[in-house]
C-alpha cells in the first residue's frame, strides 16, 4: 500500500493517519476495558442471581443422587447438553465426553454450599454446579458461536470507519500535493503555471494566494524583460553612431581602447538580447538536422583557424536536430574562455566530442589557473564573476556562461563545470542525440 512507503510515512496525511489510528485504538482499549468493567458489574449484580436460580430449578428437577433419565428428559426438553460427573463416572445426554481439562471458569463463586462457575470453551458456554462429589455441567447450544458472531461485528464496523476515515483523510490533504506540485514546477521556470483547486476552505485561500502571487511575479519578470530588451535595442543606434565616428578618427592607441570598449559592449547586448529570447517562454529553437562534426569545423575556420585548439572530433557524422547558430555561439563562448584563461606557455584547450548513449557529450578543457570550488555553483548565473575586479584583464561581464547554459537547456541537456586549482577548467556538455 502506497501509505507505508518511506516517503508516505514521513507526509503531512500519513502522520495524521497513523495519529488517528493510534487515537482510534486508545479508544478501542479505553472502551474495550470500560465495557468489560460494566459487564464484570452486570454479572456479578444481574447475571449471577439468575443464573444461581436456573441452575438450582435444575438441579431440583434433576434430583439428588441424579436422576440420568430425568436429566435426559431435561436435556432434550430444554435444547441443553447435561453432564454428570460423579463417583460412578461420567455421563452425558448427547454420549460425548466433556472435555473438563480445558475449561476455564472465570467465574467461579460459592453460595449456599454449593460451587458455581462459568467458562467459555471454544466459542461454547458452560455453566458448572458442583455439590459434594457430583458435579453437573450444563452446556447451552444456542450460545455457541453467538460470542465470536458479536465480536466479528464491532471488529468489522471499526474496520471500515478505520478504511473510510484513512480515505477521507487523503482526499482531504490531496491539495497540499497539488500546492506542492505546483510551487515546484513554477521554481523550475514554468511561471505560466497556476493551480487549479476549487476549494472553499483554507486550502483553496492558499490556492488563490499562490495564483495571485504567480501572477504578480510573472508581471515583473515580463516588464523587466521588455526594459531590458527594449534598452539593449535603443543602445545600438549609439553604438552604430560611434562606430562610424571612430572609424574616421586617426590611427592611435586611444582609438584602439576606444574600439576595444564598443566591442565589449556589442558583445554584451548581443548576449543580453540572445539570453532574453531564449529565456522568452514563446522563442521556439530553429531546430534542423545537422552534421554536429560540420557544425564544429566551420565555427573551427570562421572564428579560431589561427588559434591552438587541439581537436577531438569522432570521424564518422553525428546528425542532430539542433539550433545550428546557437550551438556555434555556445562553443564559440566556450573555447574564448577557456584561451583567455589559458597563461602563455600552457598546453592549448582542447575540443573532445564523444558519443555516449542516447547523448553527445561535448568537453571544452583548458589548462590555466583553474577555479576554487566554492564559486562553480555559481559560474552560470547572470553578471556573476569570481574575481570582479578583473574584467578588463579577462574580458566580459559574466554573461557568457549564463547565456552557454540557457542554449543548452533550451536544447534539453545539460552543463557542467569541474575546475581544479592550478590543474584547468573543463565545461562539459551533454545533448540528446
Amino acid at each position: 500500500m502506497r501509505f507505508w512507503s518511506g516517503q508516505r510515512r514521513h507526509s503531512l496525511s500519513g502522520r495524521l493517519v497513523l495519529l488517528f489510528l493510534a487515537t482510534a485504538v486508545l479508544v478501542v482499549v479505553l472502551v474495550g476495558g470500560s465495557f468489560g468493567k460494566v459487564f464484570r458489574d452486570h454479572f456479578e449484580n444481574n447475571v449471577r442471581p439468575h443464573l444461581v436460580q436456573y441452575i438450582e430449578y435444575v438441579q431440583h428437577d434433576i434430583g439428588t443422587p441424579p436422576d440420568q433419565l430425568r436429566a435426559a428428559e431435561l436435556a432434550k426438553r430444554l435444547k441443553v447438553d447435561i453432564y454428570i460427573v460423579s463417583p460412578e463416572g461420567l455421563w452425558s445426554s448427547n454420549g460425548q465426553r466433556l472435555k473438563i481439562s480445558e475449561l476455564d471458569f472465570e467465574h467461579s463463586f460459592l453460595q449456599d454450599g454449593v460451587e458455581y462457575g462459568f467458562s467459555r470453551n471454544h466459542n461454547e458456554e458452560v455453566f458448572m454446579a458442583r455439590t459434594g462429589d457430583t458435579t453437573l455441567y450444563f452446556d447451552i447450544p444456542n450460545l455457541k458461536g453467538e460470542r465470536k458472531g458479536n465480536a466479528l461485528v464491532p471488529i468489522t464496523i471499526l474496520l471500515l470507519v478505520l478504511f473510510g476515515l484513512y480515505h477521507l483523510i487523503l482526499r482531504l490533504i490531496r491539495p497540499v500535493n497539488i500546492l506542492i506540485d505546483g510551487v515546484r514546477r513554477f521554481g523550475h521556470g514554468e511561471i505560466d503555471h497556476r493551480i487549479d483547486l476549487n476549494r472553499r476552505d483554507e486550502l483553496g485561500e492558499l490556492a488563490d494566494s499562490y495564483n495571485e502571487m504567480a501572477d504578480d511575479i510573472q508581471q515583473m519578470l515580463d516588464a523587466k524583460r521588455q526594459l531590458l530588451l527594449a534598452i539593449s535595442h535603443e543602445l545600438r543606434s549609439p553604438l552604430t553612431r560611434a562606430k562610424v565616428s571612430l572609424a574616421l578618427m586617426e590611427e592611435s592607441s586611444q582609438r584602439q581602447e576606444l574600439a576595444k570598449d564598443i566591442g565589449e559592449m556589442e558583445s554584451l547586448i548581443e548576449e543580453l538580447l540572445e539570453s532574453e529570447r531564449l529565456t522568452n517562454r514563446h522563442q521556439a529553437l530553429n531546430r534542423q538536422p545537422h552534421d554536429l562534426n560540420a557544425v564544429i569545423t566551420d565555427l573551427l575556420q570562421q572564428h579560431f583557424a589561427d588559434r591552438p585548439i587541439i581537436q577531438k572530433i569522432p570521424s564518422e557524422s553525428i546528425t542532430m536536430e539542433l539550433d545550428g547558430p546557437r550551438i556555434k555561439l555556445l562553443l564559440k563562448n566556450l573555447l574564448e574562455n577557456s584561451l583567455r584563461h589559458t597563461p602563455d606557455g600552457a598546453q592549448p584547450p582542447e575540443l573532445t566530442v564523444v558519443l555516449q548513449g542516447g547523448s553527445v557529450m561535448m568537453t571544452v578543457k583548458d589548462y590555466g589557473h583553474g577555479i576554487e570550488a566554492e564559486h562553480i555553483p555559481h559560474l552560470t548565473e547572470p553578471f556573476y564573476r569570481a574575481d570582479a575586479s578583473r574584467h578588463r584583464e579577462t574580458g566580459g561581464y559574466g554573461l557568457g556562461l549564463y547565456l552557454c547554459r540557457v542554449i543548452v537547456e533550451a536544447h534539453g541537456g545539460d552543463l557542467a563545470i569541474q575546475s581544479e586549482v592550478e590543474k584547468g577548467t573543463s565545461v562539459i556538455v551533454t545533448l540528446p542525440l
